[in-house]
Order: C-alpha cells, then structure tokens, then sequence
C-alpha cells in the first residue's frame, strides 16, 4: 500500500513548542515520534505524508495505521 496525504502544519504542541515552518515540524515529528514527513514550505506551511508498507492481512493493514495514528497523537499537536 502507499499513500500520499498533504496537511497544513500543526501550530505547535499543548506543551508550549510553536511551529512556524514546515521543516520545523517534520524535525519535530522524525525526532519525537519516528514519523518522517516532506516538508512543503513553498505556497504555505504544509507536511506531505508518505506511507508504503506491505500489510498481508486487514489486521496488519489496520495495526500499521494505528500505530503511525497513536504515534502522532501521543504528541498532542494542536492545528
């Protein structure tokens, strides 16, 4: 399976740290929660999201989906 997805950046995290670029997220995300991201600074601060993996089952596919989803939320971004 891959995918693609672009966000606008989160704003910072509850816990104080502000974000005002792209590339200030993605080192945040590959640093805190082992997600790499594309940073997407050119009309706009925005992460592409790149995910390819080879899941044999629907359960494999739903397990990597959670875990790349609790990873982010464990962060406790805030757009």
């Amino acid at each position: 399976m891959l995918f693609y997805i672009y966000v606008p950046i989160p704003k910072g995290i509850k816990e104080g740290v502000k974000f005002t670029t792209a590339e200030d997220v993605t080192l945040y995300l590959l640093s805190n929660a082992l997600v790499s991201t594309v940073p997407w600074d050119d009309c706009g601060a925005f992460l592409r999201f790149s995910v390819t993996y080879d899941a044999d089952t629907l359960e494999d596919e739903i397990n990597i989906m959670n875990e790349l989803k609790n990873r982010l939320l464990s962060l406790n971004l805030e757009f």
